[in-house]
């Protein structure tokens, strides 16, 4: 089983649907169905609050029993802790427009706030912050979100995309920026397919890599309102 199923056998264990797991956890009705990999430290601390029986061992790689011994066991969730701040632009909804026009030009970023992201270690790449506007990525993203971006190099778009560990921000030359999932990437003729998920307003569409500016991979999500972070 993957991360996903055995967070969701726990939880229908525990209570009498996932969405009344989510809600006692603090976490975003509809997170668990969007699990793609993994679950990052700071949600699993969530839900270990709320359920301190839950082995996290057996969730995060299947070994041992889902429920562990309170009284022979420790808790083995490690606390993230983070050693240095990395300053990145942040791209507002109403600065999306004059960036796409710019052609995503340094002197034009100059321009834009900033945000402090937290890192334990020295960050390479080119980072990039993106304010989320509209509702093509809910239930897990919503409008006045922030999404942290690291950028995807040009000259690794003809390798096959990990797009099944990552979300991303594809910076279109003609449709502006754009948050989805990417479902399917063929290496040959540079064709991607994009996704939403609240696919049944979003239907899936084809890119082609060659009209695209720049590719982000979201390394971190914001959630307008409330102090919650996803890490990924």
């Amino acid at each position: 089983m993957s991360v996903k199923q055995r967070l969701i056998e726990f939880a229908k264990s525990q209570e009498k649907s996932v969405r009344a797991f989510e809600i006692k956890c603090g976490l975003t009705v509809g997170y668990i169905n969007a699990i793609r990999v993994s679950i990052s430290p700071e949600k699993i601390q969530s839900i270990v609050l709320h359920y301190p029986q839950l082995n996290t061992a057996w969730l995060m790689t299947g070994e041992g029993n889902m429920v562990r011994d309170m009284a022979d066991e420790k808790s083995d969730l490690k606390t993230v802790k983070f050693n240095t701040h990395l300053e990145v632009r942040l791209v507002t909804t109403k600065a999306r427009a004059g960036f796409s026009d710019s052609y995503y030009s340094d002197e034009y970023l100059e321009n834009m706030p900033t945000v402090l992201i937290e890192v334990d270690k020295e960050y390479k790449g080119k980072y990039l912050a993106f304010e989320v506007d509209g509702d093509s990525m809910e239930p897990e993203y919503h409008k006045g979100d922030i999404v942290i971006c690291r950028e995807l190099k040009r000259d690794m778009w003809r390798y096959k995309l990990h797009y099944e560990d990552w979300d991303f921000v594809i910076a279109h030359g003609t449709q502006g920026i754009m948050l989805k999932q990417i479902i399917e990437h063929n290496v040959e003729t540079g064709d991607i397919v994009c996704h939403s998920l609240n696919s049944e307003e979003h239907p899936d569409f084809v890119l082609n890599l060659r009209e695209v500016a720049f590719l982000f991979n979201v390394v971190e999500h914001r959630i307008s309102g409330r102090n919650k972070r996803r890490y990924r």
